[in-house]
């Protein structure tokens, strides 16, 4: 059994025919659902499309959320509608505001958005300027240390939801636990150009909190395999972090929405 990863598809950004394709593509494949790692769309047509995938995808559809579909709004307006419209189509599936959810016998998902939370790198020196911190309502307009600040939180509240429904797996005592996020847990598995890490963008295209604690739940529970699916740098990468620790990123281009890999289990 396998599911169909996905990841950035940027829908805003794609034609029609592009749309209708990737959804060709994710047919085609014939996983048992399909996961989305975020930056599904933006913040004035995530719901849109979300609607459109769930008229046409009969399976159930795992998602968080990206930073790219918060544009252009807040984020309580997003996660409100989101979370609205998830009680309104069943098989929309936002892992964010979901507990654990058990694949088979052994087999177990959970998930949460992340962010690049700047405690990897030096944020405060890095020359890079994304455009969250500009077309985001909530992140505009605050000083670098106030910046510094939210992003922390928000990676806080990201690895406390890992932590949490992590735990609450554990109960059906699985052997896999797979990990859907946005934003790489890792330098080593934040990729561009075939290489990872790269120092001045780890502030922004990490979450040191969801990695810190991703490392130590496998350190607890070293018989439980971890394998943590993300996006966001648009370049597909692996790295084992520890024995059972693999993460996967995934490829991405826009315009041109496309599969990042199967997600096989047992």
């Amino acid at each position: 059994m396998h599911i169909t990863w996905t990841t950035d598809t940027h829908l805003d950004c794609a034609s029609s025919e592009a749309k209708e394709q990737w959804l060709s593509n994710i047919q085609h494949d014939a996983g048992q659902a399909l996961l989305i790692t975020g930056d599904i769309s933006d913040g004035n047509q995530v719901s849109k499309d979300l609607v459109w995938l769930a008229a046409e995808y009969n399976g159930p559809i795992y998602f968080v959320l990206g930073n790219h579909d918060y544009y252009h709004r807040n984020f309580i307006e997003v996660n409100t509608e989101i979370a609205q419209l998830c009680t309104q189509i069943s098989n929309l599936i936002w892992l964010d505001i979901q507990g654990p959810i058990a694949l088979s016998s052994t087999t177990t998902l959970i998930g949460h958005t992340g962010w690049g939370d700047a405690q990897n790198g030096d944020f405060m020196s890095t020359p890079i300027r994304i455009n969250d911190h500009r077309l985001i309502e909530d992140l505009s307009n605050l000083s670098r240390k106030e910046l510094q600040i939210v992003l922390q939180q928000r990676g806080q509240t990201a690895a406390e939801h890992i932590e949490r429904t992590f735990k609450q797996a554990l109960v059906r005592q699985p052997t896999t636990v797979i990990i859907a996020t946005h934003v790489p847990p890792y330098p080593e598995s934040a990729w561009y150009q075939k290489y990872a890490g790269a120092f001045d963008w780890i502030p922004d295209f990490t979450c040191k909190a969801v990695g810190d604690t991703i490392l130590r739940l496998a350190e607890e529970h070293p018989t439980v395999q971890i394998k943590v699916y993300c996006g966001h740098g648009h370049w597909a990468g692996y790295v084992q972090m520890a024995d059972n620790i693999e993460v996967f990123t995934g490829r991405a281009e826009y315009g041109s929405p496309s599969l990042a890999g199967q997600i096989h289990y047992s």
